[in-house]
């Protein structure tokens, strides 16, 4: 029963960590692979919220991505 409850708990404890792992910050730009970026945020007055997007830096690239808001 003991063996049981730790087995449990350990599993429970994996679930977790892989579960906060999800939001994980953009650190490079999906289009060219390079690191450099930009976060911009714009807020819109009308709906009252934040949109998040990414500019690359590269040069070659400079492509805006994701697209996310914060209430």
């Amino acid at each position: 029963m003991k063996k049981a409850f730790v087995l449990l708990l350990i599993i429970g404890l994996i679930i977790f960590t892989l579960g906060s792992c999800e939001r994980e910050v953009v650190s490079y730009c999906p289009f060219c692979g390079e690191g450099g970026i930009q976060e911009i945020s714009d807020y819109n007055k009308v709906t009252g919220k934040t949109e998040i997007y990414y500019k690359c830096q590269n040069s070659k690239c400079g492509k805006t991505f994701g697209a996310g808001q914060i209430l």
